[in-house]
Parts: structure tokens; C-alpha cells; sequence
């Protein structure tokens, strides 16, 4: 038998020392990289540390800046000290009574040079046994930071802008207080627009970073879905700042017991009416049709009445049809609100009143089409082509600019039916959870927009009745317009804030689209009501024959 060949010795010493030559320069490798991890958390660490130190000692001065409301030697006014050793710039002293934004003073420093002592700076403000003054300081520090100390003493890191979340033509509005803003504090609004709709699903799926809102603008009927996904946060009003708003507005803006919105206009679903071609208003939505209808047949008219459906449907326009035509979505309660837990959506009278839904449609009359968006309804009754337009009062201002005779009324009854109380939105201003501008958010929508004279400004740009008590008591008297729209609110019942809104507003415009393109309406029904099952599931279905009587109620 042979023996193995190991090879001769050298050789094999050779190998043996490549192999521990290997795993030596392994280990070492091992070795290096691991202090290379350490030396870099080190690094690491120490950056953090230095960051922390810069920004506590930049935080450290900024707390030594102070500003308070008290009596000097020439009067009242606003004491403001700079106890720190260096100076700050581009000081703003701010006199706000928190109960009426409408009161107020603005003090502009250019420097706060280092003091011992606070320096006094007298105001055009006396005190009043009715005002309750505080003082708000936005300064720069040494190091170029912006800052700001609230009302409430509580300091904040200002950051540059304040970004918007708006419909285009609420952030048009909102930017004509752009540069006074920017003015008065030091900070920019930027605005990110896109459709209504849209915004709601957008905050609900997530935005990170820059693009994180700090102020949303919408109805109230978000209020309870963003709520209780932590979306937004409650606003602190004293109880005489929130009486200055109409007492269904701050209603609206409430969930839980808790203000979640700063309210700032109404708005509901009427009927607009071309003066020149309908100069009374119908009776009854037989009589509209039939006068739309010889309108169209002489050739004055395209359409007999146009209403926004489009491919997705719009149920806030199908619902003043629907409680026209007999029928009714949610039953009342004793107090005459709306009541989500009764749904009466297989109620008979509710059926028939789709079905006449469904005569309006491609299998009927043809008036409801997918292809009559918000943009082609308000074109074809801006060009005096149609007689009657179902919306809301964004079309006021299109039409005036138009030139075109309009008047405001209610969407009337099918004959033998109660008069159509329409769903009321109130839009108004939420602060958003994640927001990085808090406390001039705050400021911005609980202070500045809701000051009388911004109030009629924005009414100016973009009408709607104002939901401050002082500017639309002016906004009445002096437009019969926007006299009669509010009217139509008072009429109307609050929407619904659940946090299933968005289901059911889905539902609906699902049912209506169906409805409109001439589906079978039993069918129809019977998917809306699996539907609204599944949204609300504590609700009773199949509701009662015949709804509650209507109780009268004010907005």
C-alpha cells in the first residue's frame, strides 16, 4: 500500500503560513471596520452633541426675550426685555385681545438692544373692563433664527413659511393676505392647491417632510374621519371669541366635545336662476322643467336645468334631487337634526324618489348626464344657455363677472312634497397634527383671518356668507344675493361630521352614476344599502315608510 504524498516540507510550512497569512488579514480587516463604526458613531455623537449645544445656547438666548401687556409711565402698552447679552432684530410686538381679534395693536422694533430693565412701548390701546390683553414677540436672533413667544408665553422656533392646503380658489383668496403677513411677522404662506376632494385623500394617505400642511382649509364634515385618525388638533377659543361666530358654525367645527376648526363660511346647494329667461321662481320641479323645457323647444336654451354629475357622480348636488322627489337619506331626531343611526335609503317614498332620479337620466329626460361636470354646468348657465343651475355659491362671483341676471332660491319640491332642505357645509381653517409651524398656524387662523375687516375681504374675493356674526351682518345688508343664499342655510340641515362621511358620500355618488347612465333602480338600491350596512353598521336598514316630521331649525 502506498503512502499519502503530503508534498515536502517547505511546501506544506508555505501553505500553512498562507492560511494563517489570510485569516490574520481577515481579523484585521474585522478589527478596522469595527473601529471605523465606532470612530464613526463617535463622529456621530458628536456632531448630535454639537447640534444640541448650538441649539440650546441659540434657544437659551431666545428664552431671554420677554414681552408683556402693562401700565408705564405714559400709559398702557407692551413691556419688552432682552435679558440675553446680545441683541435681537426685526422685533414685532403684537397687542391681541383674546376675545375680539377685531382689537389689537402693532408695534415694529427694528433692534432690542441687551437690557437689565423691560422698555416700555406705549400702545393706542387703553385697558377696558371688557378687554383682556396679552402680547406676542416675534424676533431674529443673533444667529439669523426666527422666533416667536406666544400669547401665552410658550416660545417657538419660527420656521420660514406656513404651507397651505387649499382649493384653487380658496387659496386665491387667501393669498391677498400674503405679503401683510409676511409683514407682520416675518413668515411666508405657501400654498399647495389641488380639488377639494382630493385634499381630504391626500392628508388621510400621508405626506412627510416639507409638505406636511400646517393649516387645511375644507367643510366641516372632515372634522370627525380627520379627528380620529389624529389628523388634526383642537383649537383653543375663549367661550366669548367662539360667540362671536354663528352658534351652528362653531357646532359644525366641534367633535366630541372638542373645536377642531376655526369656521369662516357657509354654503349650501340652491337653485340659481337666469332672470332673463326665468324671471319667477317654479313652485314646484315640475313647473321648472316644464318652463326649462319650452325654454329649450323655442330655442333660448341648450338645457332645461343643468346639475353636476360628472363620471364620478356628485351626491352633494343629487341630495336637494332626492329630498325633492320624497325621499330622504337620514331620518331626525327629536331635536330635528339629521340622524345617522336611521338610514332611510330602502325606505318606499326613498326608492321612488331614486327612480325619479332615474327619469332625470340617460333613460329619461336626459338632463342628468356623466358629462355635465361642475366646469360644464357652470359654462352652459354662464353663457345663458340654461335657465337653472343647481349649485352652490362659488358660482355667485363666475356669474357677475359674466354680466348675467341671476337670482337665488330654493330647489323646489315635486309637487305634494315638503319643502328641500338641503345638506349646509361650513368651511373653515384646521390645524393639522403634524404641522411644523404651530404656533403662527395658530395665530393665522384662530387670530388673523378671523378679524372682521379679513373676513369681508375674503367674502369680497370669493362670496360666501361669512360665518363671523360681525361680517355677515354687513355681508346682508348689503348684498340681497348673498341675503338669500343665507336664507337658503338657515333652511338647510348641518351635514353630518361622522367619520364615515367619506363611505357614504362614495356610496352615493356610486348609486347616482348607476341612476343617471339608467340602471334598474331595486338593484341600485339594494348595492347603496349593502353599502351604507357596511359604513354604518349600527345603523338601522331598512328605515321606517315615512320619515319624522321636520322640525323647524335655525342655522
Amino acid at each position: 500500500m502506498l503512502a499519502a504524498d503530503w508534498g515536502d516540507v517547505p511546501t506544506w510550512l508555505s501553505s500553512v503560513g498562507t492560511v494563517f497569512a489570510l485569516i490574520f488579514a481577515a481579523l484585521a480587516a474585522l478589527a478596522a471596520q469595527r473601529v471605523y463604526r465606532i470612530e464613526s458613531e463617535r463622529d456621530r455623537v458628536a456632531a448630535d452633541a454639537r447640534r444640541e449645544q448650538v441649539a440650546f445656547a441659540r434657544r437659551t438666548q431666545a428664552a431671554l426675550v420677554s414681552a408683556w401687556w402693562g401700565r408705564g409711565a405714559d400709559g398702557w402698552g407692551a413691556f419688552v426685555r432682552n435679558a440675553s447679552e446680545t441683541p435681537v432684530y426685526q422685533v414685532g410686538l403684537t397687542v391681541l385681545d383674546i376675545h375680539d381679534p377685531n382689537v389689537g395693536d402693532r408695534i415694529d422694533l427694528p433692534i432690542v438692544p441687551p437690557s437689565a430693565q423691560p422698555v416700555f412701548q406705549p400702545s393706542g390701546l387703553t385697558a377696558s373692563p371688557g378687554g383682556d390683553y396679552r402680547v406676542e414677540v416675534t424676533f431674529t436672533d443673533s444667529a439669523g433664527v426666527r422666533w416667536i413667544r406666544d400669547q401665552l408665553g410658550r416660545l417657538s422656533e419660527l420656521r420660514p413659511e406656513v404651507l397651505i392646503w387649499a382649493d384653487e380658489r380658496r387659496a386665491n383668496a387667501l393669498r391677498a393676505f400674503a405679503a401683510d403677513f409676511l409683514a407682520a411677522h416675518g413668515v411666508r404662506l405657501r400654498f399647495h392647491t389641488e380639488q377639494i376632494e382630493r385634499l381630504q385623500e391626500r392628508l388621510v394617505s400621508g405626506v412627510d417632510g416639507d409638505e406636511v400642511p400646517d393649516v387645511v382649509v375644507g367643510p366641516h364634515d372632515w372634522v370627525g374621519d380627520l379627528a380620529e385618525r389624529g389628523l388634526i388638533e383642537p383649537l383653543a377659543l375663549s367661550q366669548r371669541r367662539r360667540e362671536a361666530f354663528l352658534p351652528s358654525a362653531v357646532e359644525a367645527m366641534t367633535w366630541r366635545g372638542e373645536l377642531y376648526g376655526v369656521p369662516y363660511a357657509l354654503d349650501t346647494a340652491v337653485l340659481l336662476r337666469n332672470t332673463d329667461l326665468a324671471p319667477e321662481q317654479p313652485a314646484t320641479f315640475e313647473d321648472l322643467l316644464a318652463s326649462g323645457e319650452a325654454l329649450r323647444a323655442a330655442g333660448r336654451a341648450d338645457e332645461a336645468l343643468v346639475v353636476q354629475v360628472g363620471a364620478g357622480g356628485d351626491p352633494y348636488y343629487m341630495y336637494p334631487l332626492l329630498l325633492a322627489a320624497g325621499g330622504w337619506l337620514f331620518g331626525r331626531g327629536a331635536d330635528g337634526r339629521p340622524d345617522a343611526r336611521r338610514l332611510g335609503a330602502t325606505a318606499a317614498e326613498t326608492v321612488a324618489g331614486f327612480e325619479r332620479i332615474r327619469g332625470l337620466g340617460a333613460r329619461g329626460s336626459g338632463v342628468l348626464r356623466l358629462e355635465i361636470d361642475k366646469e360644464r354646468a357652470t359654462a352652459l348657465f354662464e353663457a345663458g344657455r340654461a335657465p337653472y343651475l343647481i349649485c352652490a355659491s362659488r358660482v355667485v362671483s363666475d356669474a357677475r363677472r359674466a354680466g348675467l341676471p341671476f337670482a337665488v332660491g330654493p330647489v323646489p319640491p315635486f309637487a305634494g312634497n315638503e319643502p328641500v332642505r338641503p345638506f349646509v357645509s361650513v368651511h373653515g381653517f384646521f390645524l393639522t397634527r403634524r404641522g411644523r409651524n404651530k404656533t403662527i398656524a395658530q395665530d393665522l387662523a384662530a387670530h388673523y383671518l378671523t378679524r372682521t375687516d379679513v373676513a369681508l375681504s375674503l367674502y369680497d374675493i370669493q362670496p360666501r356668507p361669512p360665518a363671523l356674526r360681525s361680517a355677515l351682518d354687513e355681508v346682508v345688508a348689503r348684498d340681497p344675493t348673498m341675503a338669500a343664499f343665507y336664507a337658503e342655510c338657515r333652511a338647510g340641515d348641518l351635514m353630518p361630521s361622522l367619520p364615515e362621511m367619506r363611505q357614504v358620500w362614495s356610496a352615493l355618488g356610486k348609486a347616482e352614476v348607476e341612476l343617471v347612465t339608467g340602471a334598474a333602480t331595486d338593484p341600485v338600491v339594494r348595492r347603496l344599502a349593502q353599502s351604507l350596512r357596511e359604513a354604518l353598521p349600527a345603523a338601522e336598514l331598512p328605515a321606517p315608510r315615512h320619515p319624522p316630521e321636520s322640525i323647524p331649525r335655525k342655522i
